[in-house]
Parts: C-alpha cells; sequence; structure tokens
C-alpha cells in the first residue's frame, strides 16, 4: 500500500483539490485497497476551515465531493507515515523541508515533476482566481503520479463528441509517436510495439447521450486493447 500526503501552504484549496482528484482516479482504476490518500498544511492559517467554496464547486462540477474536509497542518511524524509527501510549489518544498530538517529518505516530491514540468508550480488561485486552471494542474499532475505508481493510464472518453477526439484523448494519455496515424490499426501497432505511456489501461466508455457512430468506435477501441493483450 502506498500512502500519499498533498501539501500546500492552507489546505484549502490546491492540496485538498489534489486529494480528491487522486482518490477519484484510485477509485476509476479500481485501486482503492493499494492507496491511502490525505492533504495537509504547512501553515495553522485555515486550520479547521472547509475546502474554499469556488475549489469546491469546480470540483463538484467535475463530480468530485469533498464534504467534511477541512484544513489540518502538517506533523512531523507524516514524514515517517507517510510514502510520498507531494507539494504544489516551491515554497511548500521548502517548508517541508525546513520542518522534516531535510529529506533524508527522498520522500518530498513537487506535484508537475510527474508530469514532466519539473519544478513548476501548480497555480494557486488564491492569487491567480482562476480555479479551472488549478484543477487542469492537478489533473495532469495526479493522472501521471498515478500512472508512475501504478503503470495505470485512464483514457476518459466521457465528454468526446466525435471521433477525432477519441484520437485526441488517446494522444494526450498515450503520449505515442506523432506520426502514428489516428485509425485503429495503427492504434493497434502503437499497444504491440510502438513506445507509449502506461502498462495497464481503464478506458472510460462516452456517455449515453454521444452520438451512436462515436460510442460505437469507442468499442472498437476498446477491441483494439484487447486484442493487443490489455
Amino acid at each position: 500500500m502506498t500512502k500519499i500526503l498533498f501539501v500546500c501552504h492552507g489546505n484549502i484549496c490546491r492540496s485538498p483539490a489534489a486529494e480528491f482528484v487522486m482518490k477519484e482516479l484510485v477509485r476509476i482504476a479500481g485501486l482503492e485497497t493499494e492507496f491511502v490518500i490525505a492533504s495537509a498544511a504547512t501553515s495553522d492559517e485555515e486550520l479547521g476551515n472547509p475546502v474554499y467554496p469556488p475549489m469546491r464547486r469546480v470540483l463538484k462540477e467535475h463530480g468530485i465531493d469533498c464534504a467534511g474536509k477541512t484544513a489540518r497542518q502538517l506533523r512531523r511524524s507524516d514524514y515517517e507515515e507517510y510514502d510520498l509527501l507531494i507539494g504544489m510549489d516551491e515554497e511548500n518544498m521548502w517548508n517541508m523541508r525546513r520542518k522534516f530538517h531535510g529529506d533524508v529518505a527522498g520522500k518530498l516530491k513537487n506535484l508537475l515533476d510527474y508530469a514532466g514540468r519539473e519544478g513548476e508550480a501548480v497555480a494557486d488561485p488564491w492569487f491567480t482566481r482562476d480555479f479551472a486552471q488549478t484543477w487542469d494542474d492537478v489533473l495532469e499532475g495526479c493522472e501521471r503520479l498515478l500512472e508512475a505508481l501504478s503503470g495505470t493510464v485512464i483514457v476518459d472518453f466521457t465528454a468526446c463528441a466525435e471521433i477525432s477526439e477519441l484520437y485526441g484523448e488517446l494522444r494526450r494519455k498515450l503520449r505515442y509517436e506523432s506520426w502514428v496515424g489516428d485509425n485503429l490499426d495503427a492504434l493497434y501497432d502503437v499497444l504491440t510495439g510502438l513506445p507509449h505511456r502506461g502498462t495497464r489501461f481503464v478506458l472510460r466508455m462516452p456517455l449515453d447521450d454521444a452520438p451512436t457512430e462515436v460510442r460505437l468506435y469507442a468499442g472498437r477501441i476498446h477491441r483494439v486493447f484487447a486484442d493487443a493483450g490489455y
């Protein structure tokens, strides 16, 4: 079991968003028994306060409920309790290193490092007021974190209304070679030999109100994954 603690300054925006996004991704992947996920603050400014309402609304728009979450402060014992302590920006990282007198076990990580955005900060909506950008950053970081820890890539077709959007989602998540075509034969070649991301895949099918041809084509994509041994 992997224990993850997400950390930001106040524990009312970015780190609780990461906590509940990661919990949702783990649920979708069917890996709930393999993870313990929580979040905390480096400061004591918001202790006991719930998730900030605009952040809560964005999570709700994406079907994620964070009811009952209140801010709590990072404890020295967290370093021993958790396998990974993941900050949202360099200030969080500095505060954690100070709290724990360094990082002797290499547990302190920056979330967007997992997305190949080394050293970048998750957008702080307390200052930017752009909660949608915070959602995008957190989702990208958590998806790549799940991939790094379990090999699982979630391919989400639920918002796709055209076949081209199905391939757009495949390219975003598998990140295979740019010269590979958008067709079923090419997808099979990717899954059976060409470089791509992930070793385990969860496909979320288009919603019932998606066009019939999109739903049928997503089913054909599903069969290609099965034929390729996934």
